[in-house]
């Protein structure tokens, strides 16, 4: 059963602020400082009653930060992408403090929209690291050893990835013109009146024949 009671805590410069700490099986588990003794109380009646809600229903809260996660997530990660370290630090400084049911798929477009004026191999990669940061903590909601709540589903699942051209468009420099050139004349024939054509035109093999 999850209880409150509301502390008196004196500051140094003569004011007082009121914390109120839950406790569950006479154990602290949370505390928050107001500096109203009503908005105290009102804070602990809430979590009480959410707390019995939850009871009730047989669902837990999430309490589970997103920094927290990320240092879970790297201290189990053990692949060898080097950059992998620098882009979780990136979606920490995005979430830090916030409860991972709070992430969800427009809140992760919103922090990904600066990185669509980058090349969508950069905007995907972004993606594909919070992703698996999300997918181990259905992992571990799935873990019957895990007591706390984590996260039933990746919203990553909904956010779409950009499309990558890989396509590379090739143009000849001045030395390579002239040394295909010089290649075309000494073979001769029609194959020496159709290089310049194709140079000058642009026109495809099919075309020239």
């Amino acid at each position: 059963m999850l209880n409150f009671f509301i502390r008196k805590v004196g500051l140094k410069n003569g004011e007082s602020r009121y914390r109120t700490v839950l406790t569950k099986s006479g154990k602290e588990i949370k505390s928050k400082t107001f500096r109203r003794k009503q908005d105290a109380r009102i804070w602990g009646t809430r979590s009480v009653l959410e707390f019995q809600e939850h009871e009730a229903s047989g669902t837990r809260p999430c309490t589970i930060t997103f920094n927290r996660l990320a240092d879970e997530y790297m201290a189990w990660w053990s692949g060898k992408d080097h950059d992998r370290a620098r882009l979780v630090q990136w979606w920490n400084d995005q979430f830090s403090k916030i409860i991972l049911t709070e992430i969800t798929p427009d809140l992760i477009r919103t922090k990904l929209k600066p990185k669509r004026s980058l090349a969508p191999a950069t905007y995907n990669k972004h993606l594909a690291v919070l992703s698996s940061i999300l997918d181990f903590a259905t992992r571990q909601q799935e873990d019957d050893t895990v007591l706390e709540q984590y996260i039933d589903e990746n919203p990553c699942k909904k956010v779409r990835t950009l499309t990558v051209n890989n396509k590379v468009v090739r143009f000849l420099s001045d030395q390579e013109k002239t040394r295909l050139m010089r290649s075309a004349q000494e073979i001769g024939g029609k194959f020496y009146l159709k290089v310049p054509m194709a140079l000058t035109t642009g026109m495809r093999k099919g075309e020239l024949d």
